[in-house]
């Protein structure tokens, strides 16, 4: 249960972590407060860097009551709530600076990772929906070229996340990542939604299919999901016609990850 408890954890920091720096160095613009209410902005910043995700709960808290209005406070609550596992008081708070700051993007994704963690798959889709129109605008303080967080989940005591690629990365053109870190924190094995054409040609033996995936070569369009780890790779699901939704690549991901000891 210990171990299960840190995976959450780390994940969830990951996350918040991502989320933050994904940013450009032109965020949306965020209010000047007074230099006291800033200090207290800048100790919740820290707690949140260390994962003690109480204490800066509390601070941003406490900051809120004498500055109601300041984002920045509201957004180190969410934050805060979105580390502590409160997903449903962190959507709220959320949503009160999406409301004020519309371009806010780092509110966005990680209401992307709350509404993952709640099963509230509309909501999911909306937010990244807003995420990719503003990446096709080129809106200012979001790039097509970073990756998200989008969600975790624990499957036989392992921790996964998960991240995507507005745009499809690397050699084998990766939409999704599905990724289990070791306790050193680096990752044991991944799975990628990816080109099955581009991954086969780039893998040592080309693909292996495993479980009841037929064994015929893919069409040149089709994706599969591919398990990787330092030693051993494999095809888990082809799909030759369409991408699949995050929904179903999700669900043959666990359903995989269950059948294997």
């Amino acid at each position: 249960m210990h171990q299960a408890v840190h995976r959450l954890g780390l994940a969830l920091s990951i996350a918040l972590t991502a989320s933050s720096h994904a940013q450009t160095p032109t965020p949306s613009p965020i209010p000047q407060t007074a230099a006291p209410a800033q200090s207290q902005i800048v100790a919740g910043k820290h707690a949140l860097a260390a994962k003690q995700f109480a204490q800066a709960k509390t601070i941003f808290a406490s900051e809120l009551k004498l500055h109601p209005e300041n984002i920045e406070a509201k957004l180190g609550l969410a934050d805060s709530e979105l580390g502590l596992q409160q997903y449903e008081t962190a959507e709220l708070q959320y949503r009160e600076v999406v409301a004020a700051q519309p371009e806010l993007w780092q509110a966005h994704k990680n209401l992307v990772i709350v509404e993952a963690a709640l099963g509230r798959w509309e909501e999911f889709d909306r937010e990244r929906t807003l995420l990719r129109m503003a990446r096709q605008r080129n809106a200012p303080g979001i790039s097509a070229r970073e990756s998200d967080v989008i969600d975790s989940f624990t499957i036989h005591g392992e921790h996964w996340i998960v991240r995507e690629y507005f745009e499809p990365i690397g050699r084998s053109q990766t939409r999704y990542n599905f990724e289990h870190f070791a306790p050193t924190d680096r990752a044991a094995e991944y799975i990628s939604l990816e080109s099955a054409e581009a991954a086969k040609a780039v893998t040592p033996g080309g693909a292996v299919a495993i479980g009841d995936q037929s064994k015929q070569p893919p069409p040149s369009t089709a994706l599969a999901l591919n398990w990787y780890t330092g030693k051993a790779h494999g095809t888990i699901a082809s799909y030759s016609h369409k991408e699949p939704t995050y929904e179903q690549a999700r669900t043959d991901v666990q359903k995989w990850l269950r059948r294997t000891p």
